[in-house]
């Protein structure tokens, strides 16, 4: 092996076609590692003795013998193999791709749907719509979705081709391959903002006829909310500027709402701020929104019209407002509409809710997809512990919407079955989305393997890969 009887690049020929050497020296065995290991191979040494050690240390793996070797080969290797069985090497490696290939599932799985959930904030305030979710929603479901049943992952079989492919290349790897990121990662914040803003938009929209979040908060210009505008009218008073100072609740709504069916014809929901004593209770039925006869119009202060406490005033700009009588003095006292019990407030929350739930099942069922490279239903029942996680977000998910105390926490509202079930509908959307997608990511992963696969059997053995030419291989050993 020293250069003034054989060459580097005479070796590196001799190593690319010789498979068996026999009486090789310490040196020699240095030699031969260093030799493929500069043709771009990963280089897996196994010995026993301490004439060994040299090469075990300098190989990608050093796999020494348990039984049989020395304490210099073990403590020189980086693998040691108790039982002293070649076939070990095989399940090792087996185990560690599998660890790693869910390493790159988990991280895949969380660098998507958090980038997807702020795509999801970020629309919304790109289109002006209501947030699909709030802050204190976005912990709970931080802990339910993104944390507990991503670690079962951590159980998942490994894929069908795993042992197929050659040992990645680990100069400058990233744990996301570029395929994960062009074909798992970008589609899914791309369409998973638009499924759920659908969801949301829906929502709202049946339950107040509008969709925007400008709208839903409403103005104080006088006929915004006859022109069906806005959903809500605010009053205020001018100050020594002749700046208008909104009040912070509004003293009418007026919604079109569908009740629990997103699909029927709209009701006009209409009510007027009234002024409630401490010995007064509002009843809001959370499931409908409905206040009885609280808020109308003939059993308030209302009843004989707006111009009873109102008037119309004009601003600095020449915009005409609507002004309490007496000014500032008589603000304070106005009859108005609580702030989270009028129609809009109430329509935003059910879409809200509604978002939720497609974002809350539509994340558990993208993480069914991204645990394995084949189609979801096939691979529903294969892993036990995602099971177990699947039915305890479902629970904490029914807990979060129904239960009276926790939902008034976090500010969702019970859904009907058939808001429910369209919620659900839209998660089905995203399913899809994600197995089509997939099925390209499939196309690619296959591509790519197949190709890695023949450039490994071109180093090994010297053949030219499938589709190229003897020319090219000559060139090659050029």
């Amino acid at each position: 092996n020293e250069p003034m009887y054989i060459s580097t690049e005479e070796l590196a020929l001799m190593t690319s076609k010789v498979t068996v050497w026999a009486r090789a020296q310490p040196s020699d065995k240095v030699a031969l590692v260093e030799s493929l290991i500069g043709q771009g191979n990963i280089v897996a040494m196994t010995g026993d003795g301490v004439n060994d050690a040299p090469a075990l240390k300098r190989a990608d793996a050093g796999v020494a013998m348990g039984i049989s070797g020395t304490a210099v080969s073990k403590n020189a290797a980086d693998l040691v193999l108790l039982d002293d069985n070649f076939s070990t090497i095989v399940a090792a490696v087996r185990e560690g791709r599998r660890i790693y290939n869910n390493t790159q599932k988990y991280v895949t799985f969380n660098l998507s749907i958090k980038a997807g959930e702020c795509m999801c904030l970020m629309t919304s305030i790109v289109l002006g719509v209501p947030m699909p979710i709030r802050g204190l929603q976005l912990l709970f479901n931080l802990l339910v979705t993104h944390i507990l049943p991503t670690l079962s992952l951590a159980f998942e079989k490994p894929e069908p081709y795993l042992m197929n492919v050659p040992p990645r290349e680990t100069k400058g790897d990233i744990l996301v391959s570029r395929i994960m990121w062009l074909y798992r990662w970008l589609p899914f914040i791309t369409y998973f903002p638009c499924v759920v803003i659908s969801c949301l938009a829906l929502g709202v929209w049946s339950n107040t006829g509008f969709i925007r979040a400008n709208s839903l908060i409403g103005s104080s210009r006088i006929t915004s909310v006859q022109e069906g505008l806005v959903a809500c009218e605010y009053a205020g008073f001018l100050d020594a500027e002749r700046r208008f100072i909104d009040d912070l609740a509004p003293f009418h709504c007026r919604c079109q709402v569908r009740g629990g069916n997103p699909f029927a014809s709209p009701q006009e929901v209409d009510q007027w701020g009234r002024s409630v004593m401490p010995f007064e209770v509002v009843t809001l039925d959370r499931w409908t929104g409905d206040t009885g006869t609280f808020f109308k119009r003939e059993s308030g202060p209302w009843s004989d019209g707006e111009l009873t406490l109102l008037e119309p005033c004009v601003d600095g700009h020449g915009v005409e407002r609507w002004c309490w009588k007496g000014g500032e003095e008589a603000a304070p006292d106005g009859p108005r509409l609580p702030q989270a019990q009028n129609c809009a407030s109430y329509g935003a929350q059910i879409g809200q809710s509604m978002s939720y739930v497609t974002m809350h099942m539509g994340e558990l069922f993208t993480l069914c997809s991204f645990r394995t490279d084949g189609m979801l239903f096939y691979h529903l029942t294969t892993n036990p512990v995602y099971g177990g996680f699947f039915v305890f977000n479902l629970s904490c998910l029914g807990v979060f919407i129904y239960s009276p105390t926790v939902s008034g926490l976090i500010g969702l509202a019970p859904l009907t079955p058939i808001r429910f079930l369209t919620s659900v509908a839209f998660v089905l959307v995203l399913v899809t989305l994600n197995e089509c997608v997939k099925i390209v990511y499939r196309l690619k992963t296959s591509a790519m393997n197949a190709e890695l696969s023949a450039l490994a059997l071109h180093q090994t053995t010297g053949l030219a890969p499938p589709g190229s030419s003897d020319k090219m291989l000559a060139d090659d050993k050029a």
